[in-house]
């Protein structure tokens, strides 16, 4: 079964392909084309997951990445983030950047080692992220209940769609010191969504026994009853969250050895060059997503106070 019905040119048209000059083709297939539609993000999820290789941690198969958390029979990994599929038109100056940083390299020999997040092996545009939680795994019984206890603390939370964009260029380490990125720093937006979608993540992975991402702060660590949470005052609400503004960002890059000083001099050279293009993007967020196993589920933020109650319900 097709995934999309198009009707068909040749119900459509009358005049026989052969009498089309080649001209007339190109630009009716380039004027098709843009006006598609794209894609729904769930779409995307569909595919989200890549074909399982081999059932032990092998990294030839993967570019020389160990996995960070050992599988555990039974244990579901499970993500947090927030998705961008960058426009054609944003994965120019996207893409500019990294070839122009792997062409400078290559003159110090070490451009083999960056490797882009844009572009699958296959050549195909790739979605780029800003995480919400660590590389966390819950068990059968458990990731349900978690799954809907984040939907309704977003659900309740007022936190709006809004809009990001770049601050700089950056190299950044994984917890565990066995891969570095290379990776967009974001300003804070206005009225601090990305600070309030952590503190609501980091909260909620806290509840069922997981740790946090960027903070060492216990946030809450009494157990999830998986019961509705009871209504709460903003200031009650944001208690304790803190301001972890520069540690967001989106990874467009990455390299399985430390950068050295030549290397992040020349990563300095090329933003210099570079950020103008990209400051001009801005990246709208209107959901994040959360991955359990294969599965995912796309949390909307709110985008209407329901008319009669507060901004929290009351």
């Amino acid at each position: 079964m097709a995934l999309v019905d198009y009707s068909s040119s040749d119900e459509d048209e009358s005049v026989a392909v052969e009498d089309l000059p080649c001209s007339s083709l190109k630009r009716k297939r380039d004027e098709t084309s843009s006006d598609l539609p794209p894609l729904p993000s769930k779409f995307h999820d569909l595919y989200a997951s890549t074909t399982r290789v081999s059932t032990r941690d092998d990294p030839s198969l993967h570019g020389g990445r160990k996995r960070v958390t050992p599988h555990i029979e039974g244990n579901w990994p499970t993500h947090l983030y927030i998705e961008w599929y960058p426009s054609a038109a944003e994965y120019v100056p996207l893409t500019s950047l990294i070839s122009t940083l792997k062409d400078k390299c290559s003159v110090i020999g070490a451009e083999g080692g960056i490797r882009s997040f844009l572009i699958s092996d296959l050549g195909a545009p790739l979605p780029l992220h800003i995480s919400l939680s660590r590389p966390i795994a819950f068990a059968t019984e458990q990731k349900g209940a978690f799954v809907d206890s984040l939907q309704r603390a977003i659900k309740s939370s007022g936190v709006r769609p809004f809009n990001i964009t770049f601050a700089g260029l950056d190299w950044v380490a994984n917890f565990e010191k066995t891969r570095w990125f290379l990776v967009l720093r974001l300003r804070r937006p206005d009225f601090d969504g990305l600070n309030k979608l952590l503190h609501l993540s980091n909260k909620v992975v806290q509840e069922y026994g997981q740790p946090a991402l960027y903070t060492k702060i216990p946030l809450n660590t009494k157990k999830s009853t998986g019961k509705s949470p009871s209504k709460k005052s903003p200031s009650a609400l944001w208690a304790g969250m803190e301001d972890l503004s520069d540690a967001f960002h989106i990874s467009i890059a990455w390299t399985l050895t430390s950068p050295d000083s030549d290397l992040l001099k020349l990563t300095k050279t090329v933003a210099t060059d570079h950020m103008k293009g990209l400051d001009q993007i801005q990246i709208e967020i209107g959901e994040l997503k959360s991955k359990v196993g294969n599965v995912v589920t796309n949390i909307p933020l709110p985008k209407a106070v329901s008319v009669g109650k507060g901004l929290f319900g009351s």
